[in-house]
């Protein structure tokens, strides 16, 4: 990806209570570095990006508009920010958070993520050096979907499968 393209990245936390400043620190740290492109965080209970846009959070209609926009979207293991992304069009990169820094109650995101890796519908990314290689080899990755992938369903049956299915993948792995 050449020096002057202008990619636009989203990272959306989410709205738990707990904070996730480590995903937050890595993108910002990344805007830092490659002022070049657009960075969009949306930060929650995270301490605000100094390098990065920066937003506490994002209206859902907004949030949907940016993901359907972006370059990149990454996100943590949330189910309903992955069906998000993935309904704009996105194929997410995907942080779990983690139970033993404080970020999350339980490591499902952990379970979950990984599923999401192994079945194809995300790119799952655990330290700092293995997103920028997302983001520096972006170019050698699927980050949009074709439109046959990215359907959001009109019922919203999707957002009650997901549960279910993270429910299943915690208690039986």
């Amino acid at each position: 990806m050449g020096a002057q393209t202008r990619r636009r990245i989203v990272v959306a936390v989410g709205t738990d209570s707990h904070p996730f400043d480590r995903l937050v620190r890595w993108a910002d740290m990344w805007a830092l570095d490659h002022p070049h492109d657009d960075v969009l965080i949306q930060y929650g209970t995270a301490h605000a990006p100094r390098w990065a846009k920066g937003r506490s959070i994002l209206p859902h209609a907004e949030l949907l508009a940016a993901f359907s926009l972006c370059d990149v979207a990454i996100v943590s293991c949330g189910p309903g920010a992955v069906m998000d992304a993935r309904s704009m069009g996105a194929r997410p990169v995907v942080v779990p958070r983690r139970v033993d820094l404080g970020e999350i109650v339980d490591d499902h995101q952990t379970v979950f993520s990984r599923h999401l890796e192994q079945s194809g519908l995300a790119i799952e990314v655990t330290t700092e050096s293995q997103l920028r290689s997302v983001l520096d080899e972006s170019d050698m990755y699927e980050l949009r979907l074709g439109s046959s992938e990215a359907r959001r369903p009109a019922d919203g049956s999707g957002r009650t499968r997901i549960p279910a299915l993270v429910n299943r993948l915690v208690w039986t792995s």
